[in-house]
């Protein structure tokens, strides 16, 4: 590895030597959110995958991404903490982390180097047809984009393995230098070199929450059931009372049954504007309302003009 590039990841950092006078990591500069989802455009900038030497000297409390993150232990070992459990990557490993896992990470010395990759979801998208033959990468790759998706890490005890060190190292090289017409080629080898060794695939797990099985049946039951759906059928379909499902789905939903349920509608509705020649009348009927000007009302709110208007405009795009 190139002496200036070596000398850039081990380097302390102003957070590091703010923490080593005492202070705590600020999460500020990595999150807006309450429950401490790490923003990949707080990271990224104008970039599409960047690298992040991983915070030293202290427990990097337990968080998430709204990214898919690579680790790879260039130096020393870090030890995550993983839905209770500790995954201690040595020099040379390497793990997976999509963007609906959480863990946090133990405290790391100055010998300890681990490089954060930071893949935005385009860049991810764009080589997706590249691996969707990868028996390890393709599933994974399809959880981590689906919005209901479950948490899921991949862990690579790859530390022996020369191939995926060296690509890993030109990847550190590529990005430091910004030589962005390598990523999708070095990425996509990485990938590809993780499903051939197959062997150091030694640890993975896919957390199947009740939060994500809780998504997975409302979103089922209102694609199916939009223009009748009730809260009590789904209650009963799911084996919860009204009032407890109620409270549920705001809290993992952050809205209630009827938001869920308008928004599906009116998704619904768009849908027929745009590619059949149904009459506003029948659109409204075959999405579920019988209140036409209730209908009329909240459309304007949401596209902030009429449906008529709405399919109007749509024809001269």
């Amino acid at each position: 590895m190139d002496a200036k590039i070596i000398e850039h990841l081990t380097k302390l950092t102003d957070e590091e030597r703010d923490i080593l006078q005492g202070q705590d990591v600020k999460r500020g500069d990595y999150s807006s959110s309450e429950r401490f989802i790490v923003n990949s455009a707080k990271l990224l900038g104008d970039q599409t995958l960047a690298l992040r030497p991983h915070t030293r000297f202290v427990d990097f409390p337990e968080h998430g991404h709204d990214y898919m993150e690579i680790m790879y232990v260039y130096a020393g070992r870090i030890s995550h903490v993983i839905e209770k459990e500790t995954v201690v990557l040595e020099r040379g490993d390497v793990i997976f982390l999509n963007r609906h896992a959480r863990h946090s990470v133990k405290r790391a010395s100055r010998d300890d180097i681990g490089i954060n990759f930071i893949l935005s979801n385009p860049f991810l998208r764009a080589i997706f047809p590249q691996v969707q033959n990868n028996p390890v990468m393709s599933e994974f790759l399809a959880n981590n984009f689906d919005d209901m998706g479950e948490p899921e890490y991949l862990f690579f005890r790859t530390k022996d393995c020369f191939p995926i060190r060296n690509l890993m190292d030109n990847l550190i090289y590529a990005v430091v230098n910004r030589s962005q017409e390598m990523y999708a080629g070095l990425v996509s080898l990485i990938f590809g070199y993780l499903a051939y060794y197959s062997d150091t695939l030694v640890n993975a797990l896919r957390v199947a929450s009740p939060d994500a099985k809780l998504k997975r049946g409302v979103v089922s039951y209102l694609e199916r059931n939009y223009p009748t759906a009730t809260l009590k059928e789904l209650a009963d379909s799911l084996g919860y009372t009204q009032a407890h499902l109620s409270r549920r789905i705001h809290a993992v939903f952050h809205a209630t049954f009827q938001e869920l349920l308008q928004g599906k509608r009116l998704c619904a509705a768009e849908k027929l504007l745009l590619s059949t020649s149904l009459s506003v009348e029948e659109i409204i009927r075959a999405v579920g309302y019988e209140n036409q000007s209730y209908f009329y009302r909240i459309f304007c709110k949401t596209f902030d003009t009429t449906p008529h208007k709405y399919r109007k405009a749509a024809k001269k795009v």
